[in-house]
């Protein structure tokens, strides 16, 4: 990325509050994510409930997903997006199939960044991602808003439908309202969530 395309991003990160890069991770990075990922996934127990398809704290199990989270190549682009160096947090997968849960329109109450790589394609059938563009700048007519309530928002002039291809990554403030539907698909649809604090 060049002085020019990074100005640019900034600029849009700074007023929607979300941008996404295309082709970020090549197809063997991400091989290698999935492959280490199954590898841990497989050793956890079964879990069942409201948001069971997370499994959160992969940097804690093992140190590939440790150094992903503290020296992948979203750190040096989220540090200047936000304007300072990001803390790291968490490392996370999220699968979701045609049994996993939505999760509604919500924001988070931090400061920092979160970083979400798409492992499988993302569309609107099978529960991609969903913005709503320059949120974060207005969080007091949000503050409503949870995870586990509904709240349609799909006719709001602001919506963003985050389509991915894999490997395409999106990087978002917390307080950016965020939402992803059910999957109608059925198809395997997996991402891996980096989080990270920090007054930006």
């Amino acid at each position: 990325m060049n002085k020019v395309e990074a100005t640019k991003l900034k600029e849009a990160f700074d007023q929607d509050g979300v941008v996404v890069i295309r082709n970020l991770i090549t197809q063997q990075q991400l091989d290698e994510i999935c492959e280490k990922a199954e590898m841990l996934t497989r050793k956890l127990p079964k879990r069942s409930g409201k948001f069971s398809n997370v499994i959160k704290g992969l940097d804690r199990m093992d140190v590939y997903f440790n150094d992903l989270l503290c020296k992948g190549p979203q750190v040096a682009i989220l540090e200047m997006l936000l304007g300072k160096k990001p803390e790291p947090t968490t490392a996370s997968i999220f699968t979701k199939d045609k049994h996993s849960q939505e999760v509604h329109p919500h924001s988070d109450a931090m400061k920092g960044g979160v970083v979400w790589l798409a492992i499988d394609e993302t569309n609107i059938e099978n529960g991609c991602l969903q913005f709503l563009k320059g949120s974060d700048q207005r969080e007091a007519e949000f503050v409503h808003l949870t995870a586990s309530e509904p709240n349609d928002l799909s006719c709001h002039p602001d919506r963003f439908e985050c389509a991915m291809d894999p490997g395409d990554t999106v990087f978002f403030r917390p307080t950016t309202v965020h939402w992803s539907g059910p999957n109608h698909e059925g198809s395997i649809r997996r991402g891996l969530n980096f989080f990270y604090v920090g007054n930006p």
